[in-house]
């Protein structure tokens, strides 16, 4: 058998990828932004940032200079409508009919997680992709064509200009290589594929060296806010964000091997039948156990065992492949509920929906917030300085319609601190950090604290406003103190 045809995959997978699509450009608007997305827009060009690589912010500005909130989520829309395509790639890679490729498609298209970064445009929109393409490549290269080694390491190292965590998938990927296809990792393309990662992750990996690992001081603050708890989330929130309906579609994923599918038995293929993604996944799991990091993290790896699981399930799974449109629907029912902005922000299912998933949550009342701390600072050139990214790119972004321009916005959380301090010597703290740090300053008054509106995006309801100014020294003495990177 040849080389899976694009054009076969498009046909049978466009269907759903164009539904999905359509439905997240259709409530696109709805909310707000994230505050992701907000800090995003401020950020100012450049190769690096503190906190991660720069592809989601150089297109988020790109999307965003239509001026447009859903604009800016364009580019999630597509990577997610992408996700589908190679979701429908993995059966069909592995010599699995159209009907199968079919319900791998619909399945990702209605599964928790391509839903959530489809909808809100995060680093972990583009960075599933990128682990879909590089587990995909890597399974063609089991099936006897080396070479796709080679570009599963050129997409690994352009995946590091979006998220460094991709670098665990391949960590986690050359271990299972190396238990299952020992001959498979000194092929030409095997080494090839080192290089091109290499060559194209070294710039992103060089900076954080360089600066002191700043994106592992964010993660550890993660950490310390929430304790080591969220390390047993870890298990639990993978099979959510997968679907629950779906563990035993997942469980024949995972235990797929080499010796299992009819291509990977020809002459050419590698292989001892070690179930390569089981093994890859583990160990994705086990170092977001270990280390600091959001418990989602594995997710990505689990997602393309989903999609060549529906393969398995036809051969051998009878009376879950006969429901397997009831599955899927139901599953889809839950999904879209949970991932996009349908309830009002005043509803009980608001609430109870973003008890459940947070990024909800994070997308409405910024507009309120920015309005309250609009009042005190009145028609003053104070400019405005945050604890929290988000709340600064809010006020950036909302700012000038409620008479706060925005250059008079500024922050010392994460890549904002290299923005420099503020360009007026009267400010309005707003945050615990930042009024803690009145004692910097000549004159201090409070007026005031965020009242909670019907959403408490990233926790801000409740963060006082301080009134100050003269900082004791001039900013460049002050400004420092500001600095800080954590969650």
């Amino acid at each position: 058998m040849g080389t899976p045809s694009p054009a076969g995959i498009v046909r049978v997978a466009a269907p759903a990828a164009l539904a999905m699509g359509a439905v997240l450009l259709a409530t696109s608007g709805r909310y707000g932004l994230h505050g992701d997305e907000l800090y995003f827009r401020m950020l100012p060009w450049a190769w690096w940032y503190d906190d991660q690589p720069p592809m989601t912010v150089w297109l988020s500005r790109l999307a965003g200079l239509g001026g447009a909130a859903w604009l800016q989520r364009v580019p999630a829309i597509l990577a997610a409508m992408a996700g589908v395509l190679l979701a429908a790639a993995g059966p069909r890679l592995l010599g699995h009919p159209a009907r199968v490729q079919r319900v791998a498609a619909w399945a990702h298209a209605t599964t928790v997680y391509p839903l959530l970064v489809g909808h809100v445009f995060l680093t972990a929109s583009i960075d599933l992709v990128v682990w879909q393409a590089v587990i995909l490549l890597v399974l063609r290269g089991i099936q006897g064509r080396p070479s796709a080694l080679a570009w599963a390491g050129a997409v690994a190292g352009l995946g590091c200009w979006n998220k460094l965590l991709v670098m665990v998938l391949v960590a986690g990927l050359v271990v299972a290589l190396a238990a299952s296809h020992p001959r498979l990792l000194c092929t030409r393309g095997a080494l090839t594929g080192l290089v091109a990662l290499a060559v194209l992750a070294g710039p992103q990996v060089a900076a954080q060296l360089w600066h002191g690992l700043p994106m592992s001081a964010v993660s550890a603050d993660l950490i310390a806010r929430h304790g080591a708890s969220t390390r047993w989330f870890v298990v639990p929130l993978v099979l959510i964000f997968i679907g629950p309906p779906y563990v035993r579609v997942l469980w024949r994923g995972l235990s797929w091997g080499p010796r299992m599918s009819e291509r990977c038995r020809r002459p050419g293929a590698h292989g001892l039948g070690v179930p390569v993604l089981a093994v890859a996944a583990a160990l994705v799991t086990g170092f977001t156990v270990l280390f600091p990091a959001q418990p989602y993290y594995p997710v990505a790896a689990f997602l393309p065992a989903l999609s060549i699981g529906w393969g398995a399930a036809a051969e051998a799974d009878w009376a879950l492949w006969r429901r397997r449109w009831v599955v899927v629907g139901a599953n889809a029912v839950v999904s879209l509920l949970v991932c996009l902005p349908l309830a009002p922000t005043s509803s009980t299912v608001f609430r109870l929906v973003s008890a459940v998933n947070p990024v909800q949550r994070d997308q409405a009342g910024w507009d309120g917030y920015v309005q309250q701390i609009s009042a005190p600072r009145g028609r003053s050139q104070a400019t405005v300085v945050t604890d929290s990214y988000a709340l600064a790119g809010a006020v950036a972004f909302y700012g000038p319609t409620r008479g706060i321009p925005a250059d008079r916005v500024a922050s010392g959380h994460n890549a904002l601190s290299g923005s420099g301090p503020p360009s007026t010597e009267s400010v309005l703290l707003v945050g615990e950090r930042s009024a803690g740090l009145r004692h910097l300053f000549a004159r201090c008054v409070d007026v005031g604290t965020l009242a909670r509106g019907e959403s408490d995006p990233f926790g801000v309801a409740g963060a006082p406003l301080v009134r100050c100014d003269s900082p004791s020294g001039g900013w460049a003495r002050v400004w420092p103190a500001f600095r800080f990177h954590g969650a």
